[in-house]
């Protein structure tokens, strides 16, 4: 009975991860229209190709989780970037880096919980798209530098 508690509670964590990432800043601007300009196209590709590699992992995360039959909750993107429509990437980039810092943050703390939990298919997992939101922390620094 304390493993169903455990790997529900380990799923939950997941899960967060999961919802941090489907509805993070980045995934908001990947999708809503933005000003950039004309020497700014090669950001936006860019932008879009470090969303997409966060979308690869939400569902990385997802089929780990469905596989467990669990049933996954993508969330929903808070309200305050509703009004951040047609807004110059320049503008968003230092709220991107903050955004994807917190989402490594907050993957790095599930990541140490599961290694204590002994769930190596999840710390696996996990350790492997923390790596990737690393990555893409680092490259939004570096975009940001270019705007």
């Amino acid at each position: 009975m304390d493993w169903v508690m455990a790997s529900d509670a380990t799923n939950q964590l997941l899960n967060g991860v999961l919802i941090q990432m489907s509805r993070s800043l980045l995934q908001y601007a990947s999708e809503a229209s933005m000003w950039v300009r004309a020497e700014s196209v090669s950001a936006a590709g860019k932008l879009e190709s470090v969303a997409q590699r966060q979308r690869d992992a939400v569902g990385r995360l997802a089929r780990l989780l469905d596989n467990r039959d669990v049933a996954v909750d993508f969330g929903s993107f808070p309200t305050e970037y509703t009004d951040l429509q047609f807004l110059a990437l320049k503008s968003l980039v230092s709220g991107l880096i903050n955004g994807q810092r917190k989402i490594c943050e907050a993957a790095q703390g599930v990541l140490i919980r599961l290694q204590s939990g002994g769930d190596t298919e999840a710390v696996a997992v996990l350790g492997e798209i923390l790596a990737g939101q690393q990555a893409i922390e680092s490259e939004l620094v570096s975009l940001g530098s270019t705007l």
